[in-house]
Formats: C-alpha cells, structure tokens, sequence
C-alpha cells in the first residue's frame, strides 16, 4: 500500500509539476535564446532541464514526508537508539557510516557513469560533478524521504507483521536490487541489495530511519568526491575493509538491544 501510494504521489506530482515547470521552463529558454543571441549564448540547457528536474523530485519528496509523517505512516523517532548509551550509539553511528563509504567506494570501483550508454545518467553526474554541495544536500533529502518510506514505512509493517528478519531482510534486498538494476547497469544490483540488507538488519535492530539516512550521506559524500576520477579494481579491497567490519561492529553493538522475537 505504501509503495503504491508513494508511486501515486510521484506521477501526479511529475504530471503537475512537469507540466508547469515544463511551460515556465521553455518560456525562459526562449528568453535567454534571444536575450543572448545565437552566438553569445553562456548557458547550457541540459543544465538547465536537469535543475528542474531536480525542483519536481524534490517538491515530489516534500509531499510524501509530509503525507507519511502527518498520516502517522512513518516517523523520524530514535525507536530502540534511545536504549543505547551514547558512547555506544556514536560507535554505531561510525561504524555504519564507514560500511556506507564502503559501499559507496564499491560502486564508484565496479561503475563509471560518464562511460554509460544511458544520455541521462550522464548529464545528471556532470551536474551533479559541477555542483558537489547541491548535490549532497538533494541526494541526501532524497534518500531520506526513500528511507522513510522503504524502511520507516513497508519494512516496519512487515516486521511487524511477521517478526523474522533473517527472511525479510535478504528478500527485501534482493527485490530492491532487481529494482535498480532495470534502471541502471545490472551489475549495481550488488552492491544495491547489499547496502538495503546492511540498512535492514540495522533498522530491525534500531527501529529508527535516522540512522540509516545518515549512513546514506556517507555514501552519497564520497559518490560525489569521486565523480570523473578513475578507480583501480584494487580499490575493491578497501571497500571491503570498510564494508564487512563496519556493518559487523554496528550489529554487534546493538545485539544487547534488538527486539525479541
């Protein structure tokens, strides 16, 4: 139900939306064609579409916290973080943050955008190359609004629902994964079901997305740093000594504090 209305939300929002900024949009493109001439022109409309499309995703993801935060469907409470000291929420914190980093290193390592077939795909990282603090601050809000939802939202109603994570956890990856890989290179459905099950057994533990959206800037922060620069395959060994360690020692540290079955 939630993805549905999540889905819903997004169309209507990308239909409206588009359609407005659409009509705005080629009205300033004319002006700015004209203003400039066809010989001085300093502006690139690629650019141009992709700040827009941007302002549609995110006014998209403004109405779905607030339908999911205000219909009660999820919530940024610490859940089960405020049984932890805080010595130990900090280690848990770092731990997971330094899995994603990983996790972040492993995609930049296995995929260069700027080599994809995919027009799009290319233009949104030389955006994304061109504008790096923009670009973490939307990325972050946008994996946010995602966790809320996916974690806060369909993962919480099917833990509680059937309390058995060891089944929920690696199928819920596995299907996110499938999901990413038909919108992109089907090799990234590793790492993507990878770091969903990682943010999934810490969110079983936790109960909270907070956590798991600050993992998610992590990720995000060095996707970015490393837009443009080639990566060694070596470079796949690091990822996993961040990786395999940092999700192990967040897990671990919550064990005492996991919910009982």
């Amino acid at each position: 139900m939630y993805l549905l209305l999540s889905l819903g939300i997004v169309l209507v929002v990308m239909f409206v939306c588009g359609a407005a900024l659409g009509f705005a949009g080629s009205f300033i493109e004319g002006f700015i064609d004209g203003f400039h001439g066809d010989t001085n022109a300093t502006w690139n409309p690629s650019d141009f579409y992709f700040a827009i499309g941007m302002c549609i995703l995110s006014i998209a993801c403004v109405i779905l916290q607030i339908v999911f935060l205000r219909m009660r469907f999820a919530s940024y409470t610490m859940g089960r973080m405020s049984l932890i000291p805080k010595e130990k929420r900090a280690r848990v914190i770092g731990n997971i943050g330094m899995a994603m980093l990983g996790m972040g290193l492993l995609y930049c390592t296995i995929s260069d955008p700027f080599f994809s077939n995919d027009e799009a795909l290319r233009e949104s990282f030389e955006w994304m190359a061109k504008h790096p603090v923009l670009s973490l601050i939307g990325m972050t809000f946008i994996e946010g609004t995602a966790d809320l939802i996916l974690y806060g939202g369909i993962m919480r109603e099917l833990l509680e629902w059937k309390h058995r994570p060891q089944i929920i956890v690696p199928v819920f990856g596995l299907i996110i994964g499938l999901l990413s890989a038909s919108f992109s290179n089907p090799v990234l459905a590793i790492p993507s079901a990878m770091a969903v099950m990682i943010q999934g057994y810490l969110y079983d533990y936790c109960r909270s997305v907070v956590p798991i959206i600050i993992s998610d800037f992590f990720y995000w922060l060095i996707i970015i740093l490393l837009i443009g620069v080639t990566i060694p395959a070596w470079f796949f060994f690091i990822a996993a000594v961040l990786i395999v360690p940092g999700a192990v020692i967040a897990i671990q540290t919550m064990e005492p504090y996991k919910p009982i079955d």
